[in-house]
């Protein structure tokens, strides 16, 4: 029998939920059996094993997504990514005023071949001032990120944004 990557990491999960309740239970039972008073801090450090031991036994069981790499953020726990990718959060910062920021993207699916490019213009409160994406038939990566580039210099001119920001991903 096999087991799904979605039911592995559900029960992972209820383990963690079946410590946090036998954490509030023992804490509960030295005081009442043992007439010792309540630890929090003895509660929350068995919460937080438990929880660190999930996030250790989970590695490979990390997906790429922007709410799961938040959550680890928030409990100061590392995220494993399934493969060797590599997860960066970052942060979109709006221009200054007068300016036009561009965030511009590219994808490739091989070397050559079919691939994209878009991007999207924001103004200095974040509204979105206009887009633009495009397939492409063969290209390399760095070829759509030039494109890319070139299509948003180009929108820029057009529509008489003469100070932009520009952003892009390619290396």
């Amino acid at each position: 029998m096999t087991v799904s990557f979605s039911d592995q990491i559900w029960i992972l999960w209820k383990a963690v939920i079946h410590d946090v309740a036998w954490s509030v239970w023992f804490t509960r039972n030295r005081k009442i059996l043992d007439d010792k008073p309540v630890d929090f801090r003895l509660a929350l450090s068995l919460v937080w094993r438990a929880v660190k031991d999930a996030n250790r036994l989970s590695l490979g069981c990390m997906r790429n997504s922007v709410d799961e790499l938040l959550i680890h953020k928030h409990f100061g726990l590392r995220g494993r990514p399934p493969h060797a990718s590599v997860i960066k959060s970052v942060f979109w910062s709006p221009p200054s005023p007068g300016w036009v920021k561009v965030n511009t993207d590219e994808v490739a699916l091989g070397s050559p071949d079919a691939g994209g490019y878009g991007g999207v213009f924001r103004n200095c409160r974040s509204f979105i001032k206009g887009c633009f994406a495009a397939l492409l038939d063969l290209v390399f990566a760095f070829e759509a990120g030039l494109l890319a580039v070139s299509m948003a210099i180009n929108y820029a001119w057009i529509n008489d944004w003469r100070s932009i920001w520009l952003e892009s991903d390619s290396s």
